[in-house]
């Protein structure tokens, strides 16, 4: 049975007057939606029967109000009609893992220069941090994900050149291409040497929740500015050191996504195990936010690596 637009309940009608309302309304409804495998302690308490005809009332209100709305919005519509439920897209192993670790999770040559800030030591931060990463490491698909040292854990400002595809992540343009990665790190080194930042510290960031809560491979913590002229202080410190230091600027200069990175995904995760990662995140979150609503990181570090296990601290920008 399907309702015909005349039969639309009142509810229905009210809610087609609005877009948002209508998003809003299809959100709640397939959330409601039981997941195959999914912990069915987390459902409502309806009876099977009641849950059921509730369901279909919903259903059939909203794909009878699709008719009514405009075509971006019906299109929004149908999509959360019809979730996808295999997340293959999230399988898919990117270029860029495949680089810098082996499918058991191993590390493989990945050589290069970056300039980052490492945690804060001793902090209650990045105790949470490790906690979340100690985590990830024991879970059930823990084997799957090549979880990073502790040691590790990082903040990058400003991604340098490394020895696997120059052509894709970007080589200085006054540095031959066919130097090995040891001349290059020396000419970057000397240069960071001379360089004055001019920019005052701490760099603060604060953790995006949204963003790191968004479906995604398992990875990190997302990063934003903390306000308004850090995020002005921290593009012109990148901006100089692209042009002054490093002499050229990667694809994603200007949309580099600020992170922590924590582990890279070397396998598919199933369903379950997704659900699993985002569950484990969820309940580590609150309490890294607790401790830094603001993260302060304190002076830039011009670092060398030979894989993304250890991150070797050459020189300190200077101020």
């Amino acid at each position: 049975m399907r309702w015909r637009r005349s039969e639309a309940p009142p509810l229905g009608r009210r809610i087609s007057q609005s877009g948002p309302s209508i998003c809003r309304l299809s959100r709640f409804l397939f959330a409601q939606s039981p997941t195959p495998g999914a912990n069915k302690t987390s459902m409502p308490s309806f009876s099977p029967s009641f849950q059921t005809r509730r369901q279909f009332w919903l259903r059939s209100s909203v794909f009878s109000l699709s008719a009514l709305v405009p075509p971006p919005l019906n299109a929004q519509l149908i999509q959360s009609a019809n979730p996808p439920e295999d997340g293959s897209q999230l399988e898919t192993i990117p270029r860029d893992t495949l680089l810098k670790f082996n499918p058991d999770g191993s590390p493989r040559r990945f050589a290069g220069n970056t300039v980052i800030c490492h945690l804060p030591q001793q902090s209650r931060f990045r105790d949470a941090v490790l906690a979340f990463g100690d985590a990830l490491r024991s879970s059930s698909f823990g084997s799957k994900l090549a979880v990073l040292p502790g040691d590790s854990y990082h903040v990058t400002i400003l991604g340098g050149p490394n020895d696997q595809d120059r052509d894709r992540y970007g080589w200085p343009s006054d540095i031959p291409i066919s130097a090995s990665i040891a001349e290059c790190n020396h000419v970057i080194g000397e240069r960071i040497r001379q360089f004055r930042m001019h920019a005052e510290l701490p760099i603060r960031f604060c953790l995006d929740k949204e963003k790191t809560l968004a479906p995604q491979r398992p990875s990190g913590l997302q990063l934003v500015a903390a306000d308004a002229n850090e995020k002005l202080k921290i593009r012109t410190l990148r901006d100089r050191m692209a042009d002054e230091i490093f002499r050229y600027r990667a694809a994603d200069h200007d949309t580099f996504g600020f992170h922590i990175s924590m582990a890279y995904q070397v396998r598919g995760l199933t369903a379950v195990e997704r659900r699993e990662y985002q569950g484990t995140l969820t309940h580590h979150l609150p309490a890294i936010i607790a401790a830094a609503p603001v993260i302060e990181f304190g002076v830039p570090e011009f670092c060398t690596f030979g894989d993304m296990y250890r991150f070797e601290i050459q020189t300190l920008l200077r101020t």
